[in-house]
């Protein structure tokens, strides 16, 4: 390639650096801009990203004891979910309530709660009340096993759609008044939130 040619290539390389440079500052200011206008935006941001930092370390356990086999025995299942419980324990040692559902989180979600709790309509408030059987009587801590004495109580499938969406690994129960991330093959509580119903509002 010719001198003359090389300079045109390096300036026509430099000007699509420039655009992909101030694409990016564009794409960063419309986000910074966003979360300016709603602040929502910024707290489900670092809500995802604690999320995913425990779906991360929950992945590099499970490479340390193998993959999930469906064909096992029950026994060799259990077993399993047992070990992840103990090296997601032994991995969080310091876990502590809010470091997922953080206060500013925590905010966010029990305003949503409220709100969906006061749209409920008086069939759906009755109905609930008569599944109060069905919610565990416990309280719940972080690192501690989900008692298998007591049911799963069923998730208000209103409330759902409103929360901040979550991987396959975890979901959202209700215990008592409190809200709380469920690891479900490890059947461990990783996060809770308290004070999440409105007050009267029962546990589901």
């Amino acid at each position: 390639m010719s001198l003359t040619r090389r300079r045109r290539a390096f300036a026509l390389l430099g000007g699509w650096g420039a655009l992909l440079g101030a694409g990016a500052a564009c794409g960063e200011a419309e986000r910074r801009e966003a979360e300016r206008a709603n602040p929502t935006t910024a707290v489900f941001a670092d809500f995802a990203r604690r999320v995913n930092d425990y779906a991360a370390l929950r992945r590099r356990l499970t490479d340390s004891i193998g993959e999930l086999d469906p064909t096992r025995s029950q026994a060799e299942i259990a077993a399993r979910a047992t070990a992840l419980g103990t090296a997601i324990i032994a991995a969080r040692p310091r876990a502590k309530p809010g470091d997922i559902f953080t206060p500013e989180v925590a905010a966010v979600l029990a305003t949503l709660i409220r709100e969906e709790h006061r749209r409920r309509s008086e069939p759906v408030q009755e109905t609930r009340d008569d599944q109060q059987e069905e919610v565990p009587d416990f309280t719940p801590q972080v690192n501690a096993l989900y008692p298998t004495s007591y049911p799963l109580a069923t998730f208000p499938p209103t409330l759902l759609p409103l929360l901040p969406p979550l991987p396959e690994a975890l979901e959202y129960r209700m215990v008592g008044d409190y809200l709380i991330l469920r690891d479900v093959e490890a059947n461990l509580v990783v996060d809770l939130m308290p004070g999440a119903l409105p007050a009267g509002g029962g546990s589901s």
